[in-house]
């Protein structure tokens, strides 16, 4: 069985289908990309299997377990958005912390992971800085970085 589970998923906006008995198999590990033009529903399958839309119809299963009832926070999926969503009014270092402060993870803790994790996108000599002070390639790494940060099943 695949890790990622996802079966004639339907999602409509009033009139509009968007999303019509999608079908997809991902094995752990594996890479996928959705390609296709705008209004497609690219972007409306990635949020319902986030837990942003809740489809019309179908399932989502995740190591098994179907996730359809389960509200965002209780998936273990990491998002990296569009536009990478990171919080202006944070540093690097605290965009990075923020999911591990919120779950209230002992300080210790918070500030080992999140060295780790600049180590691993190679801006740790960057965690003061702001993300109007960075390029954008650098902003998306930190968006990158606070997705895998609480090292989540899946990451979208």
């Amino acid at each position: 069985m695949a890790f990622l589970n996802i079966k004639n998923l339907k999602k409509s906006f009033g009139a509009n289908t968007v999303v019509h008995d999608f079908n997809l198999a991902v094995e752990k590990g594996e890479f996928v990309s959705f390609l296709g033009p705008s209004g497609c529903g690219k972007t409306t399958v990635l949020r319902m299997i986030a837990g942003f839309e809740m489809p019309d119809s179908g399932a989502i299963e995740i190591n098994g377990k179907d996730v359809v009832d389960l509200k965002p926070n209780q998936r273990n999926i990491g998002m990296v958005f569009q536009a990478y969503a990171l919080f202006p009014n944070m540093t690097v270092a605290q965009n990075v912390s923020f999911g591990l402060r919120v779950a209230g993870k002992p300080k210790a803790e918070i500030d080992a992971t999140v060295k780790e994790m600049l180590g691993l996108i190679r801006l740790d000599h960057l965690a003061d800085r702001y993300p109007y002070q960075m390029s954008g390639g650098q902003q998306q790494r930190v968006a990158l970085a606070r997705a895998l940060v609480f090292e989540p099943s899946v990451v979208l």
